[in-house]
């Protein structure tokens, strides 16, 4: 009797382990199929990621710069064509994500945007075909984008060129950088490395403006109808300001300037002067026009916590305390290259800042033709067309005669500003300019060195962009015509 029931207790054991089995594959077929798919430990989701044929990337000419190799053990390789755009497409990894370009449109590079018909998808899993992205082109130029990389060589920094009207980004370069051939190699020694390469310092940096901020000053001048041709005594001596020597960005005798000549030669003490005679909400009002305080969006690409903790812009906040030191750049607000090369876009472009893009088109796969993409962002007026068109003479003149004039070319029409800025034991070097290049087209850029007491360099470096912009848009006319 004993035995019969410990017989039906285990039957009755048996038939319920049974019904859980049953259940759970019910629900890993009917509804839970997904849930498997996307568990990281899923043999098949990993094999699939490592013979997925990602999109190739290429520049605003369409060359290659990213290609995917097939490799014969069904495994991909990611390959890096041009090491001077290292810094402006980030990576990808299987065993470390995405970075950069590569991560601001990975979606589109693995494919994930496409929607395959009902069939085609089957087809694909019967098959066992590896899922395959789109190309996409972007606006950056392989010879922009060389020219400054060669210019910046040794330095550390960061430098980005915009195209006006349109907003396209032609250049973006951040260094140090690193190899992302070699990035599973090398990943531990990147990740500790000081000098943190992987650091967008073009789009995410947060830089002290110094006498960067001097175009805005004087644009506060001019608003206000200052006399800026007023001889200013010892404008060009060395101003002491909370323990700290500012100087002028060029070396100049004792003498009285101007400060449109004081901004020629980016020299503090004439603008310290002017500061006394103004109400600091007056100059708060002029900053928050040229949007100082705001981090620029690039559509695609986002900030991690951690990246927003270092990068986010402090906000001016301007009393008759810290008035001086805010108003001069020497306070606690700092301000992103981006930022600087769109005052220097909306400065070219009658006081209109275009909004910034870097994807132009995207190609699906099996495709012959590019799938170019509508960008209808509105431009942001950050200053009248007056003073914007009287900042252009001021900045030309800087070039001319002044302590930007490194960056003249021949045949270009180049206006721009150099600038100084201390921040801790650190001193950082600034450009910002424009070319005009016809019509109403024209290019700007903002150069910022770390580490550097050499506005000239700077200034060559800014110019060395300008000029390499005009000569490609001068290729394109041609080429067009």
């Amino acid at each position: 009797m004993s035995f019969e029931r410990e017989l039906r207790r285990l039957m009755i054991g048996l038939l319920a382990a049974f019904a859980i089995v049953g259940l759970a594959a019910a629900y890993y077929v009917v509804t839970g199929a997904d849930t498997i798919l996307t568990r990281s430990d899923n043999p098949r989701r990993v094999l699939e990621e490592a013979a997925l044929l990602r999109g190739s990337i290429h520049d605003r000419d369409g060359e290659i710069l990213v290609s995917t190799i097939p490799q014969g053990d069904g495994t991909t390789l990611r390959q890096y064509l041009y090491p001077v755009m290292n810094s402006a497409l980030g990576y990808y990894s299987f065993r470390h994500g995405t970075g950069g370009t590569e991560g601001a449109f990975d979606a589109i590079l693995r494919g994930d945007t496409l929607t395959p018909d009902l069939i085609e998808e089957l087809s694909a899993q019967l098959m066992h075909r590896p899922q395959q992205g789109s190309d996409i082109k972007i606006t950056l130029d392989l010879g922009i984008q060389t020219a400054i990389m060669h210019a910046m060589e040794g330095q550390r920094g960061a430098a980005v060129v915009i195209r006006v009207p349109s907003g396209e980004i032609l250049s973006m370069v951040s260094l140090p950088t690193f190899d992302p051939n070699l990035l599973d190699v090398q990943w531990e020694t990147l990740r500790d490395d000081p000098g943190n390469p992987f650091f967008d310092r073009a789009l995410q940096g947060s830089y002290q403006p110094g006498a960067a901020l001097q175009t805005p000053l004087i644009a506060a001048a001019l608003l206000l109808d200052a006399p800026i041709d007023a001889p200013i005594e010892g404008a060009s001596e060395s101003l002491m300001l909370d323990g700290l020597e500012l100087e002028c960005a060029a070396r100049l005798p004792s003498l009285a300037l101007t400060l449109r000549e004081a901004y020629q030669f980016a020299c503090p003490g004439a603008f310290s002067a002017f500061l006394q005679t103004v109400d600091p909400n007056v100059i708060q009002a002029v900053f928050d026009t040229f949007r100082l305080e705001q981090s620029p969006a690039l559509a695609g690409f986002t900030e991690s916590a951690a990246e927003l903790a270092i990068s986010t812009p402090i906000p001016f906040t301007m009393t008759d305390a810290n008035a001086i030191p805010q108003a001069l750049g020497q306070g606690d607000q700092t301000v992103s290259p981006l930022t600087m090369a769109l005052i220097a876009a909306a400065i070219a472009h009658d006081g209109n800042a275009p909004a910034p893009y870097i994807l132009s088109a995207t190609r699906p796969p099996g495709a012959a033709e590019w799938t170019p993409l509508v960008h209808a962002a509105p431009t942001i007026p950050l200053m009248t067309d007056s003073t914007a068109r009287q900042l252009q003479d001021l900045m030309r003149g800087a070039v001319a005669q002044g302590a930007a004039q490194n960056a003249g070319r021949p045949a270009i029409d180049i206006g721009g500003h150099v600038a100084l800025a201390y921040s801790g034991d650190d001193t950082l070097v600034w450009f910002i300019g424009f070319a005009t290049l016809g019509g109403d087209e024209a290019v700007a850029v903002a150069v910022v060195l770390e580490g550097s007491d050499d506005p000239g360099l700077a200034a060559d470096i800014g110019g060395t962009a300008l000029d390499s912009a005009g000569r490609a848009f001068r290729m394109s006319l041609s080429d067009a015509g």
